[in-house]
């Protein structure tokens, strides 16, 4: 993984840093879906899917 200046010691983006506070708030809906879903941990990502398919299996089940 690269490594970028604002990055803090574990390798995730610093919540300190205003350059990545500012640009979060300004598109909401976008990069920072994908930020925050990168930066979640493989288990984390792997319960999120599960459970999504769950749903949506469930779903097409009651339709």
């Amino acid at each position: 993984m690269v490594s970028d200046a604002a990055d803090g010691p574990d390798g995730r983006p610093d919540p300190n840093d205003e350059a990545d506070t500012h640009a979060a708030s300004a598109d909401a809906t976008g990069p920072a879906v994908v930020d925050r879903w990168t930066a979640l941990d493989r288990g984390w990502q792997a319960l999120a899917l599960g459970l999504g398919i769950v749903a949506a299996h469930l779903v097409g089940q009651a339709l």
